[in-house]
């Protein structure tokens, strides 16, 4: 996730408009995309309100066609709201739209696990091939498997006129952690590992490297 936001914050004009979903993805959005100059950002806030990233982004491109629009998406809210891909095909939008793909519903299952103490569950989702769905829609789709793609796959994505869709497959099981975790979420995520969530072995790996990089 780390290259993605680097190289998307990269690419982000002055005056961009900016679009979330509500999910992990808003908070890699928080964590790794700078505002600055005349941008806007616009997300759901305390509603939570999954797959409002792309209905916010073909409205701001129709509000400001002059304007650079990126929606920075979840899968599980893409997946509910697929068809608004079709809007901007068919009105050609100029709408850049960055799919975090994890075939998980993060935010749920590290709240499962850091609130609760509980092992993930039901938080799996359908792989879907979302630059297919983009293709079939009539928007540019792009796909990002490897971190060293991300610099020229967002850049030729971003760069071209109208729709088009970057599905970047990310690692479901790296953490969104907060900026200060505190004792009592240590302590569930510690339960939730022990319990039998799935891969708490590579989550236990990367919670340690990424508490490592907050102290160094």
């Amino acid at each position: 996730m780390l290259k993605i936001g680097i190289q998307l914050n990269r690419l982000l004009e002055p005056d961009a408009i900016l679009a979330t979903d509500s999910g992990t993805n808003t908070s890699w959005a928080a964590r790794f995309l700078d505002i600055r100059g005349d941008m806007q950002f616009a997300v759901s806030g305390n509603l939570a309100s999954m797959a409002c990233g792309l209905p916010y982004a073909n409205a701001a491109a129709i509000a400001f066609p002059g304007r650079q629009v990126v929606a920075l998406v979840g899968d599980g809210g893409l997946s509910m709201l697929m068809a608004e891909l079709a809007t901007a095909a068919k009105y050609e939008l100029n709408v850049k739209i960055v799919v975090l793909k994890n075939n998980s519903l993060g935010q749920i299952k590290w709240e499962q696990m850091a609130f609760l103490g509980n092992p993930e569950f039901g938080c799996d989702l359908h792989p879907i091939d979302y630059a297919a769905v983009a293709r079939a829609c009539g928007v540019a789709g792009f796909t990002i498997t490897e971190p060293g793609q991300c610099a020229s796959v967002l850049r030729e994505a971003i760069g071209g006129i109208g729709p088009a869709l970057v599905e970047a497959v990310i690692d479901g099981n790296e953490p969104p952690l907060p900026p200060k975790v505190t004792f009592e979420q240590t302590r569930h995520m510690v339960e939730a590992l022990a319990r039998g969530t799935p891969d708490a072995g590579k989550i236990a790996k990367q919670l340690a490297l990424d508490t490592i990089r907050q102290l160094t």
